[in-house]
């Protein structure tokens, strides 16, 4: 009888155990994007040094004022070069409109890329883009 009662201790510890084991699993934080990391993820914006989506880009996670600061980071044509009027195509790989300017600060003309569409830019834009806003209401 008193081995039947630790074992039933032991048991139901056991459970216990393995439930907070499953809910700290259930729980875990899923894999965010990184600003600038070379890796287009979800909620994330690229601008390309070529059109199609070729050559080296950067990818981004938040508005940028001055892509003069940027350089394309990835493997490819224009690796290192600056971002600042330099990107012929784009990738909106997020689910909020993306806008993008011939000026710093948003400033010059105003152009807006829809939410997960990718394409070159048109004329008024290529190797023209100075700044990018990301159009999250938060």
């Amino acid at each position: 009888m008193k081995n039947t009662a630790a074992l039933r201790r032991t048991l139901r510890t056991v459970v216990a155990l393995g439930a907070l084991g499953a809910g700290a699993l259930v729980t875990a934080a899923p894999a965010t994007a990184a600003n600038k990391d070379g890796h287009l993820d979800y909620h994330e914006f690229s601008l390309n040094f070529q059109d199609s989506q070729a050559g080296s880009f950067t990818d981004f996670l938040y508005d940028e004022s001055l892509l003069s600061n940027d350089r394309f980071i990835t493997a490819g044509d224009g690796r290192g070069q600056i971002v600042d009027n330099n990107a012929e195509s784009y990738f909106n790989f997020d689910n909020v409109t993306w806008y993008v300017y011939t000026g710093s600060y948003h400033g010059g003309v105003e152009g807006w890329i829809p939410a997960e569409h990718w394409g070159d830019f048109s004329t008024g834009f290529t190797n023209q883009v100075s700044s990018i806003y990301d159009n999250d209401a938060n």
